[in-house]
């Protein structure tokens, strides 16, 4: 319905057509509800929704930003601290399946934490980091 920089697109003929302007930034609010209106119209109305079924697509996890900093962050601790040479983002999801019984992909390790599993995730890598400190022999771990 709309060519890229061309005024002469089916849009702007309905919007012309409709309140006598040539331009689409230069409707007024009412004037904008109106082509919007005469748009949803053509449209149609569209199929009924399944009772039940959400309106939106639920995202399984919903860990805080702040959470996963405090994570990563334990996690390169975790790495200072400790003998093994495995890679990072395998280690946090080994870490994971073991303590939260979940699969974690080092690509999104968050994808199915929540935020009271997160929350436990982090009090976990406390203890792993302390274990870690204390056992290379660090004075304040």
């Amino acid at each position: 319905m709309v060519k890229r920089n061309e005024e002469d697109d089916l849009l702007h003929e309905l919007v012309e057509s409709m309140t006598g302007k040539k331009s689409i930034k230069a409707l007024t609010y009412s004037e904008a509800c109106k082509v919007i209106g005469e748009l949803e119209g053509r449209q149609g109305t569209p199929p009924p929704r399944k009772s039940g079924k959400p309106l939106r697509k639920t995202a399984p996890g919903h860990t805080s930003e702040g959470q996963r900093r405090k994570v990563w962050a334990l996690m390169y601790r975790l790495q200072d601290a400790s003998p093994s040479k495995a890679p990072l983002g395998d280690r946090m999801c080994a870490i994971i399946k073991k303590e939260l019984g979940m699969d974690a992909f080092p690509k999104d390790p968050f994808a199915w934490i929540g935020y009271k599993d997160g929350n436990k995730l982090v009090e976990v890598l406390k203890g792993y980091v302390k274990t870690a400190q204390k056992s290379r022999g660090d004075a304040d771990g």
